[in-house]
C-alpha cells in the first residue's frame, strides 16, 4: 500500500500518507480583522455595559479595548480546526538503465493522482487514487520482467480509544487489464500510543499485511515524533511500507515548511499472468527527498508543495506462489514532484 513519505503525523499518529503533517499544525499571524475600527460605544453595548460607562473611559483606552477584543475573536476564528485536506499530486522520474537482469533496457516512472484526508483527535481517514505510467524500453519491454501502467486505490486510517489505535488499510493495486477484485489486498493491526513528555509522541504495534502471491506478513509498526522546539520536528517511521526518518523545519508563522527525508519505501501491484501463471511485483526503493510546502493565504487554506528527490537504489521483484521469479534494479535516478491542495 503506497503512501508518500512526506505525508504523516498530525495531532494523532496515523498510517496515512500524505504532506499532511506540515499542513495540519499551521497557524497564521495577525488577522485582517485586527485592523477594523468600531466605536467604543458599540463595543461596550455589545459587552453589556450601561450607557454612562462609555463616558468614563478615555478614547485611547477605548481603542485598546477594541483591538484586544477583535484580535482575540480573530485568533479564535483562525484556530478553528480544519479536519479535511484535499490534494492533487504529480511526480516524475527520468529513465535509466536496468541492471541485475539478463535483458537490457531502461525504466522510468510517472505518477499523478488525488488524495483526501480527514483527521481529528481520535481518528484519521485517507483516501488516495494514483495512476502510474511505467516506461520500459529495450529488450526488457514486453517480457515477464516488465509490466504496463498501473493504478492504486487505497483507503488507510486508524481509530483510537484511549491509548490504543486500530490501524487498517484496504487497497486495489493492479496492472491495466487486471480486475478490481484481483488487485485487492488488506492490512490490519494495532498500536499503543503514548507521550513520555510534552515533546515526544510514540506509537508502537504490529500490522498484518496481505501480499498477493506471497504469504501474509506480520510487520512491526513504529511512529515516533520529537518536537524539540516550535521551529522543527523529527519523525521516525518503521511500518514495512515506509521505514526512515523525516526532518521538518517551520517558519515562525508556520506559513512555510521545509522537509528532508531518507526512507526505504515499498509498492506492490497485482500483474497480468505471465508464462508461469499469476504474478505480482514488489518495488523497494530508497528516495532521498527535499521538499518545500508554502501556504498561499493568511487563513491557512490553500497550499502548494514542490519536491526534488534522488533515488540511489530501486529494485523490482516478480513473485509467483511465494517464489521470486525475476528481478531487476534501476541505476540511480533523479525525480521531481508538485502538489496543490486546500484545508477546510
Amino acid at each position: 500500500m503506497s503512501t508518500s513519505a512526506e505525508l504523516t503525523n498530525t495531532q494523532a499518529l496515523s498510517p496515512a500518507a500524505g504532506g499532511v503533517a506540515e499542513i495540519s499544525s499551521m497557524t497564521k499571524g495577525k488577522h485582517p480583522l485586527c485592523q477594523i475600527s468600531v466605536t467604543a460605544g458599540n463595543l461596550l453595548d455589545s459587552l453589556g455595559f450601561p450607557l454612562h460607562t462609555k463616558c468614563m473611559i478615555p478614547r485611547r483606552v477605548n481603542k485598546v479595548m477594541q483591538l484586544v477584543f477583535l484580535c482575540s475573536s480573530a485568533v479564535a476564528a483562525e484556530k478553528q480546526v480544519k479536519p479535511w485536506v484535499v490534494m492533487a499530486d504529480w511526480h516524475r522520474r527520468g529513465e535509466d538503465a536496468v541492471t541485475g537482469n539478463a535483458l537490457a533496457g531502461s525504466f522510468g516512472r510517472s505518477r499523478s493522482g488525488v488524495e483526501a484526508v480527514y483527521r481529528d483527535d481520535h481518528a484519521a481517514f485517507d483516501l488516495e487514487w494514483y495512476a502510474y505510467s511505467n516506461r520500459f524500453a529495450g529488450a526488457i519491454a514486453g517480457t515477464d520482467s516488465a509490466y504496463a501502467d498501473t493504478t492504486d486505490l487505497i483507503i488507510t486510517g486508524f481509530r483510537q480509544w484511549g491509548s490504543f489505535q486500530l490501524i487498517y488499510g484496504l487497497e486495489s493495486a493492479a496492472e491495466e487489464g487486471v480486475s478490481f477484485g484481483d488487485g485487492f489486498r488488506w492490512g490490519l493491526g494495532g498500536a499503543w500510543r503514548w507521550s513520555p513528555d510534552s515533546e515526544t509522541d510514540v506509537a508502537l504495534g504490529l500490522i498484518f499485511q496481505d501480499r498477493f502471491e506471497q504469504s501474509v506478513l506480520p510487520v512491526p509498526y513504529l511512529k515516533a515524533v520529537w518536537r524539540p522546539c516550535s521551529f522543527g520536528e523529527v519523525e521516525l517511521r518503521a511500518t514495512g511500507l515506509q521505514n526512515g526518518v523525516i526532518f521538518r523545519g517551520y517558519t515562525e508563522d508556520r506559513g512555510t515548511t521545509v522537509d528532508f527525508s531518507v526512507a526505504y519505501e515499498t509498492l506492490m501491484f497485482r500483474l497480468s499472468d505471465g508464462a508461469y501463471g499469476g504474478r505480482d511485483v514488489s518495488v523497494g526503493e530508497v528516495p532521498i527527498r527535499l521538499g518545500v510546502t508554502q501556504f498561499l493565504d493568511r487563513s491557512g487554506t490553500w497550499f502548494v508543495r514542490a519536491q526534488a528527490e534522488y533515488v540511489p537504489f530501486a529494485r523490482h521483484s516478480f513473485h509467483h506462489a511465494g517464489e521470486t521469479m525475476a528481478s531487476f534494479e534501476v541505476s540511480p535516478i533523479w525525480g521531481a514532484g508538485a502538489r496543490v491542495g486546500a484545508r477546510f
